[in-house]
This record gives structure tokens, sequence and C-alpha cells, in this order.
């Protein structure tokens, strides 16, 4: 049986068809345009780009099919808190506003002084932010009314791509969430959260947990696709849920590290879990569980700005750095190119250099990189570690992860087991295990991942790197201090 796994991001959409047992018979990617505009604040995309490259990544993959075999059903994992304006046939009303988009301050402070950020976080275990729908959907009723008034929903990315699919607009608890107008303990849209924004439910979609059948493809749909009609759409949920199915992060104490431009730390729960510092609960697609959420804004994007600097590519930059253990030992990059993250929540904060000496050459300085963001890793799962987890191996994912030096860097920091995933598409497989999940090929996800997710755990052969990351972390602690 195959299927067809979707994952609708930022900058692109990929698509997966995998078997039962887990086994990528075809991918397929898409990328779409990010449009910047008033100094940086306002980052937007087009709603049809979405669809499009769906269209364009599923037809691609089902070319490639064996001849004979049918795909059964579609999950969707997608990018969340971006979100648009549609009218009553779905079409969209204006620009996607998405999760980077920075214009709504002045409307996050509105809903601060009516609701209270600690109160929001508390409601849909989110901090308010300008990133957030809510605070996005009132910065549209109050610059761009005749939108706001024409609007018959406001959907974000799985809405808008389950509406395309099936003709519903269907959400899941981890997007609705992110959105910042969801109650997790209630299970609904916030009544006073909607309150303050000034609209109601109606104008929101359904919520249905993640993995529910959303329906099947409409004539358009299937025309378009290339699929047949009775092809079904199982509900999917936030990429970086679906990235914790995809790498078997199901159970609880289990943690995903995906390392992309942000890194997000991603534990597994039995109860949501709050702290002063905002790790973010939310809503685990396994029945029952929860999971807990932190971000280093500032990780892939670091080392990726400090090689477009300095020219090259990643492979070499790798080979050299393996061999600058010692020559870089007293030197120290704070990576905070894009501001400072969880748990220092400083997004104005600017990195350092500290220790650099003409000795020290350009891979000096990019293994100084990579320690730097591991060390950040570190300081996050300590944070995770007070809250009460305990946390003994990571499932690491994304680019890092296909760098055996930077995974062997986090592993000796975080004293943690590091398991690769076989499969580095996470979020397409996690989509993927959604719907064989809702074919009921597997009755849970827990069964689903013995099957589906293929790992291989990190030798770490150096014992004496232990000590010398102690130390060195220490030391780095004390520079972040001073400079934070």
């Amino acid at each position: 049986m195959l299927v067809i796994g979707l994952d609708v991001g930022t900058t692109g959409t990929k698509a997966v068809c995998a078997d039962e047992n887990g086994k990528i018979i075809a991918g397929a990617y898409r990328e779409y345009e990010l449009k910047s505009s008033c100094g940086g604040a306002a980052v937007t995309q087009n709603a049809e780009d979405w669809w499009d490259a769906v269209v364009l990544t599923v037809r691609s993959v089902t070319e490639k099919i064996p001849e004979g075999e049918k795909i059964a059903a579609i999950g969707i994992s997608t990018q969340g808190a971006s979100m648009l304006a549609a009218g009553e046939n779905g079409e969209p009303l204006c620009d996607v506003i998405t999760w980077m988009d920075g214009r709504a301050v002045r409307q996050t402070e509105e809903l601060d002084a009516k609701i209270g950020r600690e109160r929001v976080y508390r409601k849909c275990g989110w901090p308010l932010t300008p990133a957030g729908d809510a605070a996005k959907i009132l910065w549209l009723k109050e610059k761009c009314r005749d939108v706001f008034d024409s609007a018959y929903c406001f959907p974000s990315t799985l809405e808008f791509i389950n509406r395309r699919l099936t003709g519903k607009y269907v959400c899941d608890p981890t997007n609705a969430a992110i959105r910042q107008l969801f109650n997790i303990e209630s299970g609904k849209w916030d009544d006073e959260i909607l309150g303050a924004v000034g609209i109601s439910e109606k104008r929101l979609p359904e919520v249905l947990p993640m993995g529910a059948l959303v329906g099947t493809l409409t004539e358009s749909a299937a025309d378009a696709l290339g699929l047949p009609r009775d092809t079904k759409v199982f509900n999917g949920a936030h990429d970086q849920y679906c990235a914790a199915l995809g790498s078997g992060a199901v159970e609880v104490g289990d943690m995903l590290l995906a390392t992309g431009t942000a890194w997000v730390v991603l534990g597994v729960t039995s109860a949501p879990l709050y702290t002063e510092n905002h790790i973010c609960p939310g809503i685990h697609p396994a029945k029952g569980k929860y999971g807990a959420m932190a971000s280093l804004v500032s990780a892939g994007s670091a080392l990726k700005w400090y090689k477009n600097i300095i020219g090259g590519d990643f492979k070499t930059m790798d080979c050299e750095a393996e061999r600058r253990a010692e020559s870089a030992k007293d030197l120290f990059v704070l990576p905070y190119v894009a501001g400072a993250g969880f748990p220092h929540n400083r997004p104005d904060a600017g990195g350092a250099v500290v220790g650099f000496r003409l000795s020290h050459d350009r891979y000096d300085i990019a293994r100084a990189f990579m320690e730097g963001v591991a060390f950040e890793a570190r300081y996050v799962l300590e944070k995770f570690g007070e809250a009460g987890m305990k946390i003994e191996k990571l499932m690491m994912t994304g680019g890092a992860a296909r760098s055996e030096l930077w995974s062997s860097i986090v592993g000796y920091i975080t004293k943690c087991e590091i398991h690769r995933m076989d499969e580095p598409e996470t979020c397409c497989v996690g989509a993927a295990m959604t719907a064989f999940v809702g074919l009921g090929v597997y009755p849970d996800f827990s069964k689903c991942k013995e099957a589906m997710v293929k790992s291989r755990r990190l030798e770490l052969c150096d014992s004496a790197l232990f000590d010398f990351y102690d130390e060195k972390y220490a030391e780095y602690k004390k520079l972040v201090e001073k400079l934070l």
C-alpha cells in the first residue's frame, strides 16, 4: 500500500511516496518565493504557490510509482502561523502573512493589555507575539478593513491545503495553537482571545485531531493531481510535530532535535509543560501525549551565514573543522546572527567572536560556530531538565544531522546518545505515518514507528572530549552572561 506524505513548508513543498514499511518510493520538491518589504518587517507569500507546488510534487512522485500500484491516501505536514484571508469560495483575498512577519507589534501590545501575554501562553501554549495569527488578524482589521470584512475564513497553511484537496477547511490542534487563537486545555477556539480580536468561531476552520479523516478528493483536486476521487485525505499537523513522528519521538521522554535554519527541540510529555521561560506545550499527535517545544533561532542560519561570507562549501568546512578541536580550544563564537532564542529570548542580541588570534584561520572559526550552536542546544536541554524531563537520547534530523562532525560535537557537548534518521525527510515521513494510522494499517503511532522509522546511533569514541567540552561550556556560559 502506498501513500503520499506532503510537507508544505516556508520556502517550498516536498512530497514523498512511501509504503507501510517506511520505504520511500519517490520524492519531489518545489520551491517558491518569500516576499519582503517595509524594511523587512513584512514577510509574505502567495497561497496559490502552495497549491501549485502541491500539484507539481504530487504529480512528480506519482509518475514514478510502480505500474499497478495505487495511492491510497495523503497526509500533510505544514508550516505554522502563516495565514491569509479567504473568500467564500476559498479564493485568497490577500497575500499570506507568514510566521516571520513582524508588523503586528502594536496589535500584540493591544492584546497584551486586554488579555495579558502570560494568560495567552497559558491558554494556547505559545507566548503572545506579532508572528501569531491573533495579532495579525487584528492588524488586518485595523489596516486592511475591506479585506477583513470580506473574509469568509482566516485559514493557515493546513486549512488552505485541506480545502483545496477536499473542499473543507480543517485544522489540527498543533496548528490551531501556534495561531494563538486556540485553548489546548479545552480543545476549542478560545472565546476570550476571539473576542479581543473581534472575530467569531464561524470565521475559523473546524479543528479535528491529527490523523482524522478530512474527506476524499474533490473532482477538481483529483483532476489536478492525477489521482482517483476516492483518495483519502487525513488531517495533518505542524511540521515539527510531523518531524517528531517521522523521527519516532512518540513516547514520553523522547526528544527530537530538528536542525534546520533554526534548531527546534521537541520533547514528549504526559501533561502540558508550562515554564517561566516559556517552553511551548502542545497536543502531540500520539493519543494522550503532549509536546514541549523550544527554538534556537540562530543555529543553521549562523553557519550558513558564515559559509556565505568565507565562500566554499559545507563538505570542505566539515573536513577542515574536524582537525581544529585543539587549535580552536580558546576560541568562542556566540552565534546570535538572528538574535538569541530560547532560553535567552533576546531577539535584539547580536553575536560575538571571542579569543580570535593571528594563529586562527577560517576553519577554526567554523568549528567554534558549530560548538557555539551546540552549546546553545545544551542550554536548552538543561532548561528541559530543570522542568523535570530526563534527556538521555536525541533523535536528530536536518542539515546538521548529515554532518558527522557537527552531530558528534552535539553528542559530546550534550552527553546524549545521538540517533540520526536514515530518511532525512522526517516531516514527510510523519505525514505519511498519519495516513497509514488513519487507514488502519497500524493501530497507533507507536506501532507505526516500529515499522517505518529507521535510525542509527552515532558512535562517540573520544571519551576525553566529554571533559574537554564540559570545561569549554563553562567558559561559554560566562561569556553569554556578560554579553546578554
